[in-house]
């Protein structure tokens, strides 16, 4: 039954598009019917059903009608409409139907139907008629940073938010520095710069007044690096038959992830992500976080090996004996798997007993970033040639296809700073000496050298081992040379304290 606007619409798409085509015999009979229809008296039904010309040539006149109507928000009218047409029939169109808009894709992607020039194309951006719309790139783009940015100001929590307004915003937060310091201008990057320095400052006080909370929250979401084991355990408890795959890339902030994601999205990869976002331990080191993940505890747990993470297997493998019934001959570690052909991991893995749980580090990110004379902008430039190599995707395509449940974490993120002078002199007073974060066995040491550096902080030792005293770098600043441009990490900004937790599927 053919009754509405829409229904003939999207029997004619059915007709023409699938390139069918319908017999002189039947087409009478359509169209005879066709004419039966009061409310279908306009359509030049003849010309519609046998001409797919004609039928294409009648959508490109009323596409533009479409997107201005759309643009101004008026109600849908043909009506309304005083234009003359060189194909009569209604003037509007229901193009957005569910029914109809896959066809419309798909006939500008194929270039049947040509993109036309409207007046408010960034109206139109990130919706589907966006296909149909002639936007110049750097038009498009300028739209878009203006609207998150926009978002972004908007969203800014408070001093007295929650964790969680702060989780849902630094992936808005991540998406805007992402699009900037892979596109934007100078001025872009300026703005940029001026509105990480007051959300930093913002999130910085919250978090000083906020950390000892974060610690203490029950794990059943994880909140904090150190709840994805537990996160885990859930998941084989569940699923006792499944393998686990835990990847951890080291140093890989938010706005890093999005575009790992994004490239495998414009790729076609054939996977799926779940994203969420964790804080990561202060201060921001390897050697907190990292093995935070792999043990499942705080710091202060693993005191003695907190300065490297040499244990971090054992710690991982202890954990896992210590709270499941999986044997030793199941688990599996292995850093800088990255130096490996994915077919060696998998081989690897393959020799083991099942159910398989597998801790995987890779560490090409940190390597990018201490090597890095490029800026935030270059991080993401080096990422992109990394991932073109295919290591990346191929390993969670294979580890997705075995069947195994597999997530992604980072112990911590990034940022890209400024020297405001070293420290000198100190010798053995630090056992810490990272461009963003120091660490002394006294408080009072650590209160002499914060005397000699306006632009740190002395950060509570919270769920850390005694005798570690933090002293970490605020802002963008760090503890190098005097306007030496660096990318790091150890203090307390949005892009190192927040970071990704990712669950990976099949698409």
């Amino acid at each position: 039954m053919i009754d509405t606007d829409e229904e003939l619409l999207g029997e004619l798409l059915r007709i023409h598009y699938s390139r069918i085509g319908i017999d002189e015999l039947s087409a009478k009979r359509l169209i005879s019917a066709l004419k039966e229809k009061p409310y279908l008296k306009n359509w030049p039904v003849e010309k519609l059903v046998k001409d797919s010309k004609a039928f294409y040539d009648f959508l490109q006149e009323r596409w533009p009608l479409y997107l201005n109507h759309k643009q101004k928000d008026e109600i849908f009218d043909s009506n309304n409409v005083k234009q003359p047409f060189r194909i009569p029939g209604p003037a509007i169109l229901p193009f957005g139907e569910n029914r109809i808009r896959p066809f419309i894709d798909n006939l500008f992607v194929e270039g049947i139907l040509k993109p036309v020039a409207t007046d408010t194309p960034e109206k139109f951006l990130n919706s589907w008629e966006q296909c149909g719309i002639i936007v110049h790139p750097e038009i498009r783009k300028q739209a878009r940073i203006a609207q998150l940015s926009k978002l972004v100001e908007a969203h800014i929590p408070s001093e007295e938010s929650d964790y969680r307004q702060w989780q849902d915003f630094s992936l808005l937060w991540a998406e805007l520095s992402m699009l900037v310091e892979i596109e934007g201008n100078a001025e872009d990057l300026q703005a940029l710069s001026e509105m990480r320095k007051f959300i930093d400052d913002r999130f910085s006080e919250w978090l000083s007044q906020s950390f000892k909370l974060l610690i203490n929250l029950s794990p059943v979401e994880p909140v904090m690096v150190h709840h994805v084991h537990r996160m885990l355990e859930r998941h084989f408890e569940e699923y006792p038959n499944c393998n686990l795959a835990l990847i951890v890339i080291d140093g890989l902030s938010l706005s890093q992830w999005l575009n790992i994601r994004h490239y495998f999205e414009s790729n076609k990869a054939p996977l799926k992500f779940r994203e969420t976002a964790i804080f990561s331990w202060v201060p921001t080191l390897t050697s907190i976080s990292r093995q935070a993940i792999f043990s499942g505890k705080i710091p202060i747990n693993f005191g003695k090996y907190i300065a490297s993470t040499s244990q971090e297997e054992a710690l991982w493998k202890q954990s896992w004996e210590e709270k499941t019934q999986i044997m030793r001959g199941a688990l599996y570690y292995q850093k800088a798997i990255e130096k490996s052909n994915p077919q060696e991991i998998l081989h690897s893995l393959d020799s083991l007993r099942t159910p398989i749980v597998a801790g995987l580090v890779i560490n090409i990110i940190d390597e990018i970033m201490h090597g890095n004379l490029l800026g935030a902008g270059g991080m993401h430039n080096m990422i992109k040639l990394w991932l073109e190599q295919g290591f990346l995707e191929m390993l969670l395509d294979e580890l997705t296809k075995r069947g195994y449940l597999v997530w992604i974490t980072s112990d911590h993120g990034n940022i890209e700073c400024e020297g405001k002078g070293r420290l000198s002199g100190e010798g053995i007073l630090a056992i810490g000496r990272g461009e963003r974060a120091r660490m002394y066995t006294s408080e009072n040491l650590r209160d002499v050298a914060a005397k000699k550096s306006p632009f740190a902080c002395k950060w509570k030792p919270i769920g850390l081992p005694e005798g570690y005293y933090p002293l970490l770098a605020t802002g963008n600043s760090a503890f190098i040379s005097e306007r030496e441009k660096a990318v790091s990490h150890g203090g307390i900004s949005i892009d190192e304290v927040i970071v990704p937790l990712i669950k990976v599927e099949r698409n």
